[in-house]
């Protein structure tokens, strides 16, 4: 299964380009755009642009989800009147976890022309405030990359990688363990997949291929096809999207940084890098539950250690940094699980709140020293934190596209950072230059078959940050030194790396 494209499925509609992506079910929704100053808004509130799922809202549980069933009723009620079509879905899941309840419900509105920004102003309006703030859209989540400013044209750079591939602390035993019986850290990376490479050749295992939960992909779409990194995904025949590769750019970060890590791609996204709220939170509700049965010995499955999170969401409301739903409560749930969750922090040069990334909670960040907590109550010992991470240059300057704010826990490199790209990828542009005789010609721009590239984004910077958290996990394995609760444990990397949270909640 892979993503269509944006305008390539059905042209347009007359009105405007239609972009569209398809879900883990084979349905294909259209995404649209919102623009404040053309958004018909019944309440009184500002709203800000953002991208949404044209045809799905998502009602927040509150707890014990009783008034789910007011909020569901209304906005069926609200579409009836409009002659359209309503189904319900509930969010998965994981497993059978003691005191799991459900985070909440998707309802997808069927008919001409639909658009559900204007159900759920209507729904709002007569809601009070407390229901309002749980019905939402389903938000397009967008990776994290740069593609103006830093790079040959504004985005991948063919590039040279002339040192020794990177070696392993411990030698290789089976693809989850090191020759000596430790377990090797596991890095999920949510994003595109990881396509063909040298250093990830299945003879020397790095990167789990292929891996299925009940016979299905853990994430959105399938990994197991040639290229996993959506080659060759396009926006026109033969051209690589500009998206193409970013997980595996981003596995050759992780690589570089703890070659001991198995990388375990959860494929989220295809060419145009993006995916929606809704089939994101069910992604990694499904990590989850492969996470849990890995812990609890199931030989198919393996508990995993630290997942990266390229990419984000700005919400369309101003007035509230508490935005709470289905995506936070998954990631809420993995944390509790034990597994570290390091999100980029976006690409705009902005402060304004991105999520997943705003949801880490404040800090002040001391040079020379750990990021210290603006409220200590925010970190709870019985959950890993959430860190947030922005890019530096190479100089170690603020790069100026990244994104910044209380909520950015850590700076990393991320500026014209030299990482894999498929060897597969060789795109329909030519060289600039080229002698008569072909002996000589300068860099084509689109052609990876060199299998390395510069790139800029916090994305690059996100898994620096998730391949350092590896590398103390292991040491800490391989010390004897690791506490039996995979929380704590977590929390002992987190302090070890040295510039985060120096001390664990309740120590």
């Amino acid at each position: 299964m892979s993503e269509i494209p944006p305008g390539t499925d059905g042209g347009t509609d007359g009105r405007r380009p239609v972009r569209t992506l398809r879900d883990h079910d084979g349905v294909v929704h259209e995404v649209r755009d919102l623009d404040p100053a053309r958004a018909r808004v019944r309440r009184a509130r500002r709203v800000a642009p953002t991208r949404y799922v044209a045809d799905r809202l998502i009602v927040r549980s509150a707890p014990g989800g009783a008034a789910d069933d007011v909020l569901v009723s209304a906005v069926r009620a609200a579409a009836v009147r409009r002659g359209l079509d309503v189904r319900v879905s509930e969010a998965p899941v994981a497993g059978a976890r003691e005191g799991a309840s459900r985070q909440g419900v998707a309802v997808h509105v069927a008919g001409d022309d639909v658009d559900v920004w204007e159900l759920l102003d209507e729904v709002g309006e007569g809601a009070d405030q407390g229901d309002s703030v749980r019905l939402g859209l389903d938000h397009v989540l967008v990776g994290h990359k740069r593609t103006t400013g830093y790079g040959l044209a504004g985005t991948r750079e063919p590039a040279t990688f002339v040192a020794s591939p990177p070696r392993r602390s411990h030698a290789a035993g089976d693809l989850w363990t090191t020759a000596d019986g430790l377990v090797r850290p596991v890095v999920a990376i949510v994003d595109s997949g990881v396509g063909q490479h040298p250093w990830f050749d299945p003879s020397s295992p790095v990167v789990a291929r292929g891996v299925l939960l009940d016979g299905a992909p853990i994430g959105t779409y399938d990994d197991r096809e040639p290229d996993g990194d959506a080659a060759p995904d396009s926006t026109d025949e033969g051209t690589i999207g500009e998206y193409s590769g970013h997980g595996t750019f981003i596995a050759g970060v992780v690589h570089q940084v703890c070659p001991d890590a198995v990388i375990l791609p959860v494929r989220i996204s295809g060419a145009s890098g993006e995916s929606t709220e809704w089939d994101v939170a069910r992604s990694l509700e499904r990590l989850l539950d492969f996470h849990l049965r890995g812990v609890a010995g199931d030989s198919s499955c393996a508990a995993v250690d630290v997942v990266v999170l390229p990419l984000g969401y700005y919400p369309e409301e101003t007035e509230s940094d508490d935005y709470d739903g289905v995506l936070r409560g998954a990631l809420r749930d993995l944390r509790a699980a034990g597994v570290l969750v390091v999100v980029s922090a976006g690409n705009d040069g902005s402060c304004r709140p991105v999520f997943p990334a705003a949801w880490a909670p404040s800090v002040r960040r001391v040079p020379g020293g750990p990021v210290v907590p603006e409220r200590p109550a925010d970190l709870v010992a019985g959950y890993t934190p959430l860190l947030t991470v922005t890019a530096s240059n190479p100089n170690g300057t603020l790069a100026d596209f990244a994104n910044d704010g209380p909520w950015v826990t850590a700076v990393r490199a991320g500026a014209k950072s030299l990482s894999t790209m498929p060897t597969t990828f060789d795109g329909p542009a030519t060289p600039r230059s080229r002698t008569p005789d072909g002996l000589r010609e300068s860099v084509d721009p689109d052609d990876f078959r060199g299998g390395f590239a510069l790139w800029s984004g916090t994305s690059f910077a996100a898994p620096v940050l998730a391949g350092e958290l590896a590398v103390a996990l292991l040491e800490a394995r391989a010390s004897g030194h690791e506490t039996s609760s995979r929380v704590t444990a977590a929390w002992d990397a987190v302090v070890a790396v040295g510039d985060l949270y120096g001390t664990v909640p309740g120590s």
